[in-house]
């Protein structure tokens, strides 16, 4: 009997770990879209209002890695627009950084303030967040969130995420999560920065224009899992200025060994 019960056990531990955890293949995703509709929206004939597009995806899959990342889709979803908005107007608003229409909203609000601040303003105010998957692997997803918003001022801004989930556990990976040496990685990312932007290593990398950090190369803020090696995305002003655009680097994970902790890719 207690074998019996032993093998019950054993079946149901591995049917509920199948369970919290993603199939092998590719997830299948369920497209969210929400735009800002009501008077606030642009009216091109006046040139006057704002537009809020925010296109996502949550998973179809039914397990609770899948309501992890969700629940992370939607947090950076709402973000795309709670990042535009003053804080003392989030902290009034609390609601906003969990209500997506409510964030829109209050969006809009600042551009009505504005126009009372000031005689008129240069065109409607646009903001639009595209998320989309961009690498599935069996360990991971990497999502790619793009954001381009236009609220005044001589040309608008744009801005890329890299966000990559472990489909073990659904939380999102941080750097020190994939690599074992920090150090050694900047050499290797600097070499290979350095390569792509046709630089020779005795060049000094401020004397060619590069923003640095108390003189030193430093990492991006977007690090991602991709299909030929690890992304590094260096968004406009992030380490050069508006003219030059945004900086992406891969290195071949074959470049990466000694340093990448697991197979991740």
């Amino acid at each position: 009997m207690k074998y019996l019960f032993a093998a019950l056990l054993c079946g149901s531990t591995v049917f509920f770990a199948a369970c919290n955890r993603f199939k092998s293949g590719p997830p299948e995703l369920d497209r969210k879209q929400y735009d800002l509709t009501g008077e606030s929206k642009c009216d091109t004939s006046l040139n006057k209002g704002v537009d809020v597009s925010v296109s996502y995806f949550l998973l179809k899959e039914d397990s609770q890695v899948a309501r992890t990342i969700n629940d992370s889709m939607r947090h950076i979803s709402v973000g795309s627009i709670v990042g535009w908005l003053d804080s003392a107007t989030v902290a009034r608003n609390p609601e906003a950084r969990t209500d997506i229409s409510k964030a829109a909203t209050l969006f809009a609000a600042d551009y009505e303030a504005m126009m009372k601040d000031m005689d008129k303003l240069g065109g409607c105010w646009e903001l639009k967040t595209t998320a989309d998957t961009v690498y599935t692997s069996p360990n991971a997803i990497t999502v790619k969130v793009e954001t381009y918003a236009y609220t005044g001022g001589a040309h608008p801004n744009s801005n890329l995420a890299f966000y990559t989930f472990d489909r073990e556990t659904g939380r999102t990976l941080a750097l020190n999560d994939l690599v074992s040496d920090t150090t050694a990685l900047l050499g290797v990312v600097e070499k290979a920065f350095r390569k792509q932007q046709d630089l020779l290593p005795q060049y000094n990398l401020e004397e060619r224009g590069y923003f640095l950090r108390d003189g030193q190369f430093f990492l991006p803020a977007n690090i991602a899992v991709g299909r030929g090696g690890l992304i590094f995305y260096y968004n406009p002003y992030e380490i050069a200025a508006y003219a030059v655009g945004p900086i992406e680097v891969t290195v071949p994970y074959e470049q990466l060994n000694g340093i990448l902790r697991d197979s991740w890719y």
